[in-house]
């Protein structure tokens, strides 16, 4: 399976563009599909989804773990040099084709649910494809 992550993002005004490509596995347990590979710094990464929701789990040290639900707030917890951070990510658009094998993800990165203002802005294309 060939998994490719497309992501623009936003912050400070300065706009990035990644493109990852993974050889990984696809499964489904239960109401959930995944998605496990291994990124370009050697970390096992785990993507669990369904129709409302997204985790990411990223095998490093610590741990970083990420949840998006489609209109909502949800917690995230990202290693950085200052050490663990808890934030938390606003979800705007959540659209997961399984037949074309997508999942559309817009989110914003927030140090906490009432913040006015976000450290940075998502839109994320998730892909997956027979080899």
């Amino acid at each position: 399976m060939k998994i490719i992550i497309d992501n623009k993002i936003m912050m400070d005004h300065d706009l990035d563009m990644v493109h990852e490509e993974a050889d990984g596995e696809y499964k489904e347990k239960g109401e959930f599909s995944y998605l496990i590979y291994t990124n370009s710094e050697k970390e096992r990464v785990v993507l669990k989804f369904n129709e409302e929701e997204l985790m990411v789990t990223r095998f490093s040290k610590p741990q970083s773990i990420m949840k998006f639900e489609n209109g909502n707030f949800a917690a995230a917890q990202i290693p950085s040099p200052l050490g663990l951070q808890r934030l938390v990510t606003k979800t705007t658009q959540f659209e997961l084709n399984q037949s074309a094998q997508e999942l559309i993800l817009h989110y914003q990165l927030l140090p906490h649910p009432e913040a006015e203002e976000a450290l940075a802005d998502y839109q994320m294309r998730l892909r997956w494809e027979a080899k």
